[in-house]
């Protein structure tokens, strides 16, 4: 080939390069401007529903913050003084909903899942109170509720004995007269856990509330020195024996750090020196014998195993809002307008159950105590989650609405 052949031949080969190159496809203008049109809109719908969630998120997030747990108006008594600021502590609210949201479980809580009024078959409150742990001042805010949902209160059953621990045919009285009542009834006494299937019985709505454990010891070693609780006694039982000036003026530190037997909470034991209610557990454990041992894990998991089962509702003062919240929820054949009525005479029944005498307890008083309620604790604590998981399947699914 000749040089100029040669030259013709690659300035051909270029120009050929050069049409594919700057070659263009041609598209409609309008399909241009269509396209550019949904990229421009998805990318805002994306934008908005990922704020949304956001939103969301934090909105939740700020309410189970332990400052913001008084939003529903009504009382600020969510977080015990020990608790205050531990938002990890899995015994608390917020700790409750990190470990949940960590787990993956939040998502999958359910309400209907949690209520096991769904369960009963009488429309009755089995409402078997615990001692010192506010049960008097839900027994009078439901005789105040009782006009506005059309119920009825009981407080005194079939069997007039002070014992919670009843043999089988006592027992077998009382599931019986229970089933008998009309519909619309809450029953509440001190007593035990009542087991109605064994008697082939239908059963009622459980319900109940628990407190710290040392802090009901506490409140039970000034509530029998207490001058409204000894008239009450002494006119039951006249003959009665009058205990010393001393013993009214003893201190729980002292009785705790000399050794006195009224301050003595032993693991295992069944029988204490003087009568303290120390079990809060055999309240939900029941009446078998297996119940009695204090601070048995035997009696604990028992005990969990009727309350997972069995409660609607195992409530505790110590996290009003979210006890009232739940129990209006959860029941609200019986609990409707509870709050909105707890917010117009809250100062009326904590004035006529508040205890006087608010004595000082040393640390190192409630630490020595605390170390014998191992179990008890473990049992506290798992009804105060439940509670916490009732509260926040509600949450969870108001902000899905």
């Amino acid at each position: 080939m000749s040089l100029n052949a040669e030259r013709s031949y690659k300035m051909k080969l270029r120009d050929v390069e050069n049409a594919f190159k700057y070659r263009r496809i041609p598209y409609p203008k309008r399909s241009v401007e269509l396209i550019a049109l949904l990229a421009i809109s998805c990318t805002f719908f994306l934008f908005m529903h990922t704020n949304k969630l956001n939103s969301r998120l934090k909105e939740m997030e700020v309410k189970l913050q332990p400052s913001e747990f008084s939003a529903l108006g009504l009382t600020g008594n969510h977080i015990s003084g020990h608790d205050a600021g531990k938002h990890d502590d899995i015994n608390t609210l917020h700790g409750t909903y990190n470990y949940l949201k960590s787990t993956g479980q939040l998502a999958s809580l359910s309400s209907k899942k949690l209520n096991n009024t769904r369960h009963s078959k009488l429309e009755v409150i089995f409402f078997n109170r615990g001692a010192k742990v506010g049960s008097e001042a839900l027994m009078e805010l439901t005789q105040t509720m009782a006009p506005y949902n059309n119920m009825n209160v009981v407080t005194k059953g079939p069997i007039n004995i002070n014992s919670r621990t009843r043999t089988p045919g006592e027992r077998m009285i009382q599931a019986i007269w229970v089933t008998e009542l009309d519909p619309g009834t809450i029953y509440i006494e001190h007593c035990n856990w009542l087991d109605f299937p064994r008697y082939q019985l239908p059963k009622p709505i459980y319900i109940n509330l628990v407190r710290d454990p040392v802090e009901r010891m506490i409140s039970w070693y000034y509530y029998v020195r207490s001058g409204y609780r000894n008239a009450i006694h002494f006119r039951k039982f006249p003959n009665a024996t009058i205990q010393s000036e001393k013993w009214f003026k003893k201190s729980y530190n002292d009785c705790v750090r000399s050794g006195d037997p009224e301050c003595q909470y032993v693991p295992g034991s069944i029988k204490e020196a003087v009568g303290n209610y120390k079990r809060q557990s055999l309240f939900f454990c029941g009446h078998d014998r297996k119940c009695l041992p204090f601070d048995s894990q035997h009696a604990i998991q028992l005990a969990k195993l009727h309350v997972e089962r069995d409660y609607a509702v195992v409530g505790t003062w110590e996290e009003t809002n979210i006890t009232l919240t739940v129990f209006e929820a959860y029941i609200p054949r019986f609990f409707k307008g509870v709050r909105n009525i707890f917010e117009l005479h809250s100062k009326s029944i904590r004035n006529r159950n508040r205890n006087n005498r608010k004595p000082r307890i040393d640390p190192d008083v409630r630490a020595i105590v605390r170390r014998n309620f191992t179990n008890e604790y473990e049992f506290y604590y798992f009804c105060k989650q439940r509670l916490y998981k009732q509260y926040l399947a509600l949450q969870f699914e108001n902000n899905l609405h």
